[in-house]
């Protein structure tokens, strides 16, 4: 069973970080969590939100590369630790909860980027363990963090919780009913969450990206989706973090509930 063992000197003392501009000192003294941070796009949000100040925890089945993205970051200037843990198992993502915050010394942001890869099938070539484990990252992985998370998010002075979904979770492409399905569900489970806990203060909003520039969108799939998108690219990683860096700063501490658009206008014109 894979552990929740931070690997590199996770508990130390904090330490400086150097040459941070204006604008990146916007989260200082804030812990950031980000699952499937290790690479990708998910790399990229623990990066910004790193350069922004905040101390970050990287997330990720992939430990060697987890650790790399952790090493990356800390060289850059910033704080960053790494931890393995397959959060679809509730025990495993109750514990690296725990072990960020007793490391880190809290929890203010929770960026839930985990994903898997997924074929594009119709319903009757579904596979059944491929739904399951599909829904179990999108919405499992996600419910189980953040109640995990409440009682330290409780004492942060800006909680976050932000979901990196899909437009697909909104317009379905008649492909891959696991993928389209699960992002559909956690659109729900965000709206849920943010309805329930503004009251409090704790701020729950999604990041609905449009094909993103990473090993998740097969190479046969790249050219027909920039057909589809009106500035005729897909997105690079960086630009889906800046918009989780807005989330997660003082500057969004009126936005609750919200699915942020981020494809280029894809759903201007439809996909």
């Amino acid at each position: 069973m894979t552990q929740t063992i931070p690997r590199n000197a996770a508990c130390r003392a904090p330490e400086t970080v150097l040459d941070l501009s204006p604008d990146a000192r916007r989260l200082s003294g804030r812990v950031a969590l980000v699952t499937g941070g290790a690479r990708g796009a998910g790399r990229a949000h623990a990066r910004l939100l790193a350069a922004r100040g905040a101390a970050v925890a990287i997330v990720d089945l992939d430990d060697a590369v987890a650790q790399e993205t952790a090493a990356e970051i800390e060289r850059s200037g910033g704080r960053a630790i790494a931890f393995a843990a397959d959060i679809t198992q509730r025990p495993l993502a109750e514990r690296v909860i725990h072990d960020v915050a007793e490391c880190l010394g809290g929890l203010d942001i929770v960026v839930h980027n985990a994903g898997m890869m997924y074929s594009l099938t119709g319903l009757e070539a579904t596979d059944d363990a491929d739904f399951d484990r599909l829904l179990s990252i999108n919405v499992h992985a996600p419910l189980f963090l953040t109640r995990a998370a409440l009682p330290y998010l409780r004492k942060s002075r800006a909680p976050r919780v932000i979901f990196i979904n899909s437009q697909w979770g909104q317009v379905p492409d008649g492909h891959s009913y696991g993928y389209m399905v699960g992002k559909a569900a956690q659109l729900g489970l965000m709206k849920t969450m943010a309805k329930e806990f503004v009251s409090e203060g704790i701020l729950v909003n999604a990041v609905t990206p449009g094909a993103i520039l990473t090993r998740m969108v097969p190479d046969a799939y790249i050219a027909g989706e920039q057909k589809a998108i009106p500035l005729g690219r897909l997105a690079h990683p960086e630009e889906i973090a800046s918009t989780v860096g807005f989330l997660a700063s003082d500057e969004a501490a009126f936005i609750a509930g919200q699915s942020i658009p981020v494809n280029g206008g894809a759903l201007v014109v439809g996909i």
